[in-house]
């Protein structure tokens, strides 16, 4: 229903060629992103923390695409114990196509992941995850998410209300929480609370 619902009153050559444009980025996108983590194996985040300044980038970016799904990717660094640090973020431009359903989707460009990667690596970073925004939804995993989303990958989900949260796509594609933890740079301090 979505894919008739998507190309209504488009010819059928270009519904046709906007669907493979789409699969191809889809693809392409999951090929960048598999191969950062040649050689890994990925380790279920216990906890995501980053500062003010990358929580006011992340929020701003996001919802600057409204009534679109805002997206953007995540550079930081792992530990083995599980804690995560987000240290970038990294906008990124909505290129779902048809335009018409950005609303409800959202892909990445794979040159900007391509750029995100190599300015991570030369930083001594990686690309941790995706974030996006639900203009009209929960921050909540979607059944869609967690159908499309790469297994092993951290995603933080913006919600229209302003609730921001974490998932892990784990293989099997259940979406688990990642408690979030501000760090409040002003005075040094960690709050405990979640964004």
């Amino acid at each position: 229903a979505d894919a008739a619902a998507s190309t209504t009153g488009v010819s059928p050559v270009t519904a046709s060629f906007r669907s493979e444009t789409a699969l191809l980025m889809g693809l392409a996108e999951s090929a960048t992103t598999f191969a950062e983590r040649i050689g890994e194996f990925p380790i279920t985040p216990s906890m995501l923390g980053f500062d003010h300044r990358c929580l006011t980038i992340l929020r701003c970016s996001l919802s600057a695409a409204d009534p679109d799904e805002g997206c953007a990717l995540l550079i930081g660094s792992q530990s083995h114990s599980g804690v995560w640090r987000l240290e970038q973020v990294w906008p990124c431009c909505n290129v779902w196509l048809p335009r018409s359903a950005r609303g409800q989707r959202f892909t990445l460009d794979p040159r900007e992941q391509l750029a995100a990667q190599r300015w991570a690596r030369e930083r001594g970073m990686q690309v941790l995850g995706v974030a996006h925004s639900h203009p009209n939804g929960s921050a909540d995993a979607s059944p869609r998410d967690r159908q499309w989303g790469i297994p092993g990958t951290l995603a933080l989900i913006l919600a229209g209300d302003g609730d921001l949260k974490g998932w892990w796509l784990a293989p099997d594609r259940r979406a688990q929480e990642v408690p979030l933890e501000v760090w409040d740079t002003r005075c040094g301090d960690r709050l405990s609370e979640a964004p």
